[in-house]
């Protein structure tokens, strides 16, 4: 959504003369599918969105590979939205030991770090 803000924005943007004192430029040339493609490849915020959306692709891609016990301890420690549950809580949740917990957490995370160059 925010990239295609950011593409809207840079495809009108706000016009300035810089032809002060009249007259019509004769060296300017006027492409404007060439200027929207340049505006945009050189822009740095357009940039790092798309990094940012490439970088979140490849980690679901690669959180969808584990089994569905992982995903659910990291989902009820990391989700926000459902509040952050302590270990006590997830270990009854899903009937295993709290160190278990933890140490399938652990392991999930080195498997991301090690498998995907994501930072």
């Amino acid at each position: 959504m925010e990239i295609a803000m950011r593409k809207a924005d840079l495809k009108f943007p706000v016009t300035r003369d810089e032809n002060i004192g009249g007259g019509k430029p004769i060296n300017k040339k006027k492409n404007p599918l060439e200027d929207n493609i340049i505006r945009e490849y050189e822009d740095t915020v357009l940039n790092e969105l798309q990094l940012i959306q490439k970088r979140y692709e490849r980690l679901k891609t690669l959180i969808g590979t584990f089994t569905p016990e992982y995903n659910k301890i990291a989902s009820l420690r990391y989700n926000r939205r459902r509040g952050k549950h302590t270990w006590i809580h997830i270990s009854l949740l899903l009937h295993l030991d709290e160190k278990t917990c933890r140490a399938r957490l652990t392991e999930l995370k080195k498997a991301i770090s090690d498998k995907n160059n994501l930072f």
